[in-house]
């Protein structure tokens, strides 16, 4: 959207979904679960359906005007892209794309392909990196907004954030190069919105280190003159600390004790600037070092003389950085995937320039389990020592990585487990299933259990089963040769499972039909088990394991470690685990 800054702060939070279709026709094929459909946006001045929202055209009477290539997002069970078709350079458009018929929709502005919904519940993220433009207004991809479609595909948007415009006292005469805004609590990134309340409005996503926000030019342009506007998630703060940045490197900063906003609030703000010094090259300042374990980007700033070059680098290829070099100040995103670690793990970023001392900075990312462990070693002295994962899961590919395993007793234990009390109107959805690999391990107390050592080593067992969905194991297919498999347990060095989505049919005049869960076991890269393949059911063709017959499963936790393999042979002995690596499924 093209928009006067007043405008969007209160008319385009208002904006009402309309009807539209310019020049252009959405050619997404029609799925065979997803239909097409239309909804109309305008905003509420000149929309011939109003809508009881809390903001209002700016004083200046200027509308809100949607661009030829604006989007908004329409959920069912995901969000779906629907393109402007018509209206491009008005206050009133079309979209059009496919969703679920039948189904409660939610919009979202602006299109994020990143954004999900559970229930009644959007998940998204507000950027903590914004951008000003040349003419005074920001980025279009900001200031979210939210709607229901009435019966007549009508939406009345209503923003969920809120805006905060910053004059500084005195003016500055020199150009800005950037600002940033730190608080006690973020002030961007992840954020909720509950669409089955009757007012909405953002609310952070997590607790863990707060994010603070920045406003930078596009392109690296400098910025407009004051006033400044963030868009930030709606809260009450407490010792937000504003520093500027000039375009000479120079920096100064102010201070706003409190600041309470509501959804849809336009705060005003002037503050006061300490003096203009320059900044001594290196990072700038910043309490926000600890990543999330579900993977995160987050900005720093490189603080150099205008003209001093640079170089950054990272102790880790898990590390991606937006910029390995640069001139002068400058931010850059520092990005980690999703950890594989279960110990808290830390990082070490370099900042080199010819003549100074090199600048380190130590970032860490929180462990993928429940309980980190300190260094990755697991030891057992006659009883189970076991992690679980942060996380559920329902596909995807896992990777145990093993290293200086030392067990005198009991076995290597991986389990996926779904407790009771996740779906509790349905009960257990997913009995958990095992994988014990050791000596002198027992069968399993439920169908699934394979012995292998009659045709190997009398010594290791390998036991795969227990989620009574396992007809009769012995049909299983091994195709691993079992001479190639680790003649003991302490050459374990990777465990992985593939876990498919598939569907059983039932055979024999049973008529059973559910969804399942296929799976495929390597040990030490070498395929060991394999149901993948196959899609009908009976005593003796091909068992599958049961996933379960409603899409709601909200999938299972990890747990792995040591453990017993009975009463008669308790786990002792110790083995680190480097990594537990998540890929998830694709059906690609």
């Amino acid at each position: 959207m093209k928009k006067n800054i007043l405008s969007i702060i209160c008319a385009a939070a208002a904006m009402t979904a309309a009807v539209s279709c310019a020049n252009k026709e959405n050619t997404e094929p029609e799925t065979p679960s997803r239909s097409p459909m239309q909804f109309s946006a305008g905003t509420p001045a000149l929309a011939d359906f109003s809508s009881d929202v809390k903001t209002a055209i700016g004083e200046d009477g200027m509308s809100v005007l949607w661009s030829e290539d604006d989007a908004i997002g329409i959920f069912d069970t995901k969000i779906n892209k629907f393109d402007l078709i018509d209206g491009a350079g008005t206050s009133k458009g079309r979209f059009s794309g496919f969703a679920l018929p039948e189904t409660q929709l939610y919009a979202l502005y602006p299109y994020d392909e990143t954004a999900s919904i559970s229930g009644s519940t959007i998940s998204a993220i507000l950027p903590s990196v914004q951008y000003s433009v040349a003419d005074g207004t920001f980025d279009t991809m900001l200031n979210p907004a939210v709607a229901k479609p009435d019966a007549s595909n009508n939406l009345a948007f209503d923003h969920v954030a809120a805006m905060l415009k910053i004059t500084i006292d005195g003016g500055i005469s020199s150009a800005v190069k950037s600002i940033s805004l730190a608080a006690d609590k973020s002030l961007a990134g992840a954020y909720t919105v509950d669409m089955s309340q009757d007012t909405w409005s953002a609310v952070a996503a997590s607790s863990e280190t707060p994010v603070s926000v920045s406003l930078t030019g596009k392109d690296g342009a400098n910025l407009a003159a004051d006033p400044y506007y963030l868009v930030i998630l709606p809260g009450t703060y407490s010792n937000l600390t504003l520093t500027v940045t000039l375009a000479d490197g120079t920096a100064a900063t102010g201070t706003i004790s409190n600041l309470t906003v509501a959804a849809r609030d336009i705060k005003a703000e002037t503050i006061t600037l300490g003096d203009f010094e320059q900044t001594e090259f290196g990072f700038a300042p910043t309490e926000d070092l600890t990543f999330s374990y579900k993977g995160q980007s987050k900005e720093y700033t490189v603080n150099a003389s205008v003209g001093t070059a640079w170089t950054l680098t990272a102790d880790s290829e898990d590390v991606t950085l937006s910029a390995t070099e640069g001139t002068g100040t400058q931010l850059v995103t520092v990005t980690l995937p999703y950890s594989k670690y279960i110990y808290n793990k830390e990082y070490t970023l370099t900042l080199k320039t010819d003549g100074q001392t090199d600048i380190t900075r130590t970032v860490s990312q929180n462990a993928c389990v429940n309980v980190p462990n300190m260094d990755g070693t697991l030891t057992a002295n006659n009883a189970n020592v076991m992690l679980e994962t942060v996380d559920r899961f329902k596909y995807g590919t896992f990777i145990w990585k093993i290293s200086n395993v030392n067990l005198t007793g009991g076995c290597i234990n991986i389990q996926a487990y779904s407790d009771d009390t996740v779906t509790p109107t349905e009960g257990r959805q997913s009995p958990y299933m095992m994988m014990r690999y050791g000596s002198n391990i027992s069968n399993m107390a439920a169908g699934g259990s394979i012995n292998i050592s009659n045709s190997w080593n009398a010594s290791i067992i390998a036991c795969f089963g227990y989620d009574n969905g396992w007809n009769d194991a012995s049909d299983e297919n091994i195709t691993c040769p079992l001479a190639n498999l680790p003649s003991s347990v302490n050459d374990v060095t990777e465990i992985k499972l593939i876990l498919t989505p598939s569907t059983r049919t039932g055979v024999d005049g049973n008529g059973i039909s559910a969804n399942i869960l296929t799976r495929q076991i390597y040990i030490n890269d070498q395929l060991v088990l394999n149901n993948h393949d196959g899609s009908t059911w009976n005593n003796k063709n091909v068992p599958v394991d049961i996933w379960q017959g409603k899409s709601t499963h909200p999938g299972f936790q990890w747990v792995f470690g040591l453990s017993n393999t009975d009463e008669s042979d308790p786990a002792s002995g110790s083995m680190t685990i480097d990594s537990f690596e998540y890929i998830p499924y694709s059906a690609q």
